[in-house]
């Protein structure tokens, strides 16, 4: 039987989106971490090495790496490659700018939710089918 949970966090970007989780314990980088044509995770150093974040809800604590990781995860999102979601520990300000970008720049809405009341982390599971509202910041886990 599946069970659904509900919490609460703060919306970054908007939008509303619905996926299955792939989730990482470690910061994430996108910079030379995910490959923009595929979606594929590139990082050897990442525990996500060979998961795809296409149409995926991408968890991870928060984004590391040079302001460049906003240009390769901008360009996942121009390929059509990027995740449907992200829900982050505390975001910072490389994931979120991709993110703003690719609304203004390719009319993509990819919702963005942090600061949980919650851990994410050990609340969400990789495939579990999850939905981020970042109007709301509400996040639903059905597992």
């Amino acid at each position: 039987m599946s069970e659904k949970r509900t919490i609460r966090g703060r919306g970054v970007t908007p939008g509303s989106a619905t996926g299955e989780a792939v989730v990482s314990e470690a910061a994430f980088m996108f910079a030379h971490g995910v490959e923009p044509k595929n979606g594929d995770v590139i990082d050897i150093r990442s525990p996500l090495l060979g998961e795809n974040v296409k149409g995926k809800v991408l968890i991870f604590p928060f984004g590391k790496g040079s302001t460049t990781g906003s240009a390769w995860f901008l360009e996942a999102i121009r390929q059509g490659n990027g995740p449907c979601a992200v829900i982050n520990v505390e975001t910072e300000p490389i994931i979120a700018t991709a993110l703003i970008l690719g609304r203004l720049l390719y009319d993509r809405r990819i919702p963005l939710v942090d600061r949980l009341e919650a851990d994410i982390l050990t609340v969400a599971r990789k495939g579990d089918t999850i939905t981020v509202n970042g109007d709301t910041g509400e996040v639903a886990i059905v597992s």
